[in-house]
């Protein structure tokens, strides 16, 4: 009877007939664009006085790669420090933060769950530029001069092929290779004379210049040769009706001798003028554009009987 057991099961199932569920597929949720999908990072180095420091930016961007702004990034470095640590980015998606290191440090940026990180190579600063150091000089020259004699002036430095600029003080300047120079002053004071060079110090040195004392007046009756004796007014500088005057007596061979022996006087007034410099009497009269003090020299050349001598004589005026 099992075949019969077996007919009655086939009847049944198809009666009952057969069911299938077919399943829905699972829901996908659409990306949030306000949380963070990306972080580049990126560094600029410093250099010179602003070397050790770098400026590193982060840029955070949505799923679709638009900026986010307000997105808070927090900074790390393996090497020196980063401030601020934490910053917020901008409108333009970019967080910027300064790295201070004495070498190179791999900085990491992070948003959220995202991360970025870079190596920046930190160069130390560049001190300025050692000042090199001149040779020293020295300027050699005597405390004391006269009005109208000579001075020697020297510089001592170890400097080579140097040209030298010389400032006495006066006015006057001169400038030349040669270790040494002379300067003739013509008027008494303190000056402050100097030596310079662009390849070593500058030196200087204070002159006291005076005038040379009087030419005394010979004595009646003795010697043998022509001598004169300068005598000088002076007048007011600039002035025209107020000149300085100055008058030649001479003696030949201790006796005195008349001015009309006089052939020719050569006048120097100490102002450097080249006016009033020559007469053929034994006087002559001088503007001084300044007021000041002032030697004046006169040579002369007389005939007193059938030769012709030559002296000269100077006195020191004070023009006011």
């Amino acid at each position: 009877m099992n075949w019969l057991r077996l007919l009655a099961a086939i009847a049944l199932l198809s009666s009952v007939g057969c069911a299938y569920d077919n399943p829905t597929e699972p829901s996908v949720r659409p990306a949030d664009p306000s949380v963070p999908s990306q972080v580049t990072l990126g560094a600029s180095p410093g250099s010179g006085t602003s070397g050790g420091t770098a400026i590193v930016t982060a840029r955070v961007q949505n799923v679709n790669g638009a900026a986010l702004a307000n997105v808070l990034v927090t900074f790390t470095t393996t090497r020196g420090s980063v401030s601020p640590v934490q910053v917020a980015t901008s409108s333009s998606g970019a967080a910027t933060a300064t790295l201070t290191a004495s070498d190179t440090a791999d900085v990491t940026a992070i948003a959220g769950a995202v991360s970025a990180h870079t190596l920046v190579i930190a160069t130390p600063p560049s001190g300025p530029t050692p000042t090199p150091t001149l040779p020293l000089s020295f300027l050699n020259v005597s405390g004391s001069a006269t009005v109208g004699v000579p001075l020697t002036f020297g510089v001592s430095s170890s400097a080579v092929g140097a040209t030298w600029v010389w400032s006495f003080g006066d006015g006057a300047t001169e400038q030349g290779t040669a270790f040494t120079t002379t300067h003739i002053y013509n008027h008494a004071g303190i000056y402050t004379a100097s030596v310079s060079s662009t390849s070593a110090t500058a030196a200087n040195a204070t002159i006291t210049v005076t005038d040379p004392p009087p030419t005394p007046a010979p004595t009646p009756g003795t010697g043998s040769g022509l001598t004169a004796v300068l005598t000088c007014t002076p007048g007011t500088h600039g002035s025209a009706t107020a000149k300085t005057a100055c008058n030649v007596t001479l003696t030949d061979g201790g006796n005195p001798i008349g001015g009309g022996t006089v052939t020719q006087v050569q006048w120097d007034w100490g102002d450097g003028t080249a006016v009033d410099n020559l007469t053929t009497v034994p006087v002559n009269a001088h503007i001084y554009a300044n007021p000041g003090s002032y030697r004046v020299f006169a040579t002369v050349t007389a005939t007193p009987v059938d030769v012709s001598k030559t002296t000269k004589t100077s006195t020191a005026i004070v023009v006011p």
